[in-house]
């Protein structure tokens, strides 16, 4: 994609002028990386039930969420699309930012060029890696998991406008996956979950009944 090429390029050039700026990218990047991994499991997690009143009373944000609802697929092919991109850039900026940060010290140490590249790749690796999970895929998920509806009237919106504006690549790259599907008799589903365990009905009996309702 010469687009992304040339962001990349960009990138690297930004890192190594400046580290800080880099570092700066890099907590961006992390944010972004977690604002899709926790659209792509509020989507999924929340309930229609809890939503479709919301939209009813004019809700536009939850309006916009049963639509992404609706189009399943679409919004976690959207989501791995950015997820992808943003961890590729994590790593292109990340290494020459705390490189250019590290160089100093560790030659103050006295270790050589070469020592230098692999010491500071090898910390970038642990602490981006570190971060990265952390910050960009298991506190997003354990929030969407925790309040899916908060999470999805929130982040999901957002999600649905990103999956519109780059329609045609999420389009193809789903119907290859669907056709892929189909070679194995795999069904592909374009919803979000809505079935009820029992005790969810039960929980919905009684509430409805505590309501009047």
């Amino acid at each position: 994609n010469p687009m992304l090429r040339v962001l990349t390029e960009t990138s690297q050039n930004v890192a190594h002028a400046d580290p800080v700026t880099g570092l700066l990218w890099l907590v961006f990047l992390l944010l972004a990386n977690g604002f899709f991994v926790g659209s792509e499991f509020a989507v999924i997690s929340a309930r229609r039930a809890q939503i479709e009143p919301r939209a009813e009373a004019g809700s536009r944000p939850a309006q916009i969420t049963l639509k992404a609802m609706d189009k399943v697929a679409l919004m976690l092919a959207a989501t791995q699309i950015g997820v992808t991109v943003c961890s590729l850039l994590i790593l292109v900026i990340s290494e020459p930012a705390v490189h250019e940060l590290l160089t100093g010290p560790l030659t103050a140490l006295g270790m050589g060029e070469n020592a230098v590249k692999v010491t500071a790749f090898g910390l970038t690796l642990v602490l981006v890696s570190f971060l990265h999970v952390v910050i960009g895929e298991m506190v997003p998920k354990n929030i969407s998991f925790s309040i899916p509806e908060r999470a999805a009237l929130v982040l999901v919106p957002v999600l649905y406008g990103f999956a519109m504006l780059i329609r045609p690549i999420v389009v193809a790259m789903n119907a290859t996956a669907n056709a892929i599907l189909k070679l194995f008799k795999v069904d592909a589903r374009d919803d979000a979950n809505s079935t009820y365990t029992l005790d969810q009905v039960e929980d919905i009996v009684e509430h409805s009944t505590r309501e009047g309702v």
